[in-house]
């Protein structure tokens, strides 16, 4: 079992996963809306790639992330420093930066491939959010909050492991 260290810092998944789950939905769904407005590609051209990539990404992060439901959580070192609230949230948002270079990077090549990776980031977004509705009900049943430990990059994602914490007042409020 992983035991955390007091030098890497840890930080509450479900806050993580709201705020990169909301960010790359509505980033998708932003790209889509241009693309319906525009006048450079049909609507059809724009809503079907959109929904076979949206559907197809979201099934692969479905399959992706069924990690989070076998990993263990042991409890996390008392010494183990937490990530304040507005850090996880502006990490998580920084986070998103590669998304959006891609997806405008993408739709001044073609509008057409705006959109295909517009629906590639919302679909990863939505299972992000199922995973955070996860992660919430399996606080409540280990009455704890999970944590994740923090990657050695704002871009890093995957597999770090999962802790523990007992719930207390302070960490409701995130």
């Amino acid at each position: 079992m992983p035991q955390t260290s007091p030098v890497r810092p840890i930080a509450r998944l479900a806050s993580e996963l709201s705020v990169t789950g909301v960010g790359q939905l509505a980033l998708g769904l932003a790209v889509l809306a241009v693309a319906l407005s525009s006048s450079d590609i049909e609507p059809a051209r724009a809503v079907v790639p959109f929904v076979v990539t949206f559907v197809a990404l979201g099934g692969l992060s479905i399959y992706q992330s069924r990690w989070l439901k076998a990993a263990a959580t042991p409890p996390a070192d008392p010494e183990a420093r937490v990530e304040e609230p507005s850090l996880t949230t502006r990490r998580s948002l920084i986070g998103l930066l590669p998304a959006i270079i891609a997806i405008a990077v993408a739709t001044l090549v073609g509008p057409g491939l705006g959109v295909v990776l517009g629906g590639v980031v919302a679909g990863v977004g939505v299972i992000d959010l199922r995973n955070r509705a996860w992660v919430r009900e399996r606080e409540g049943q280990l009455r704890g909050e999970l944590y994740r430990e923090l990657g050695g990059s704002p871009f890093s994602s995957g597999k770090r492991p999962l802790y523990t914490l007992p719930r207390i007042d302070s960490t409701l409020a995130t």
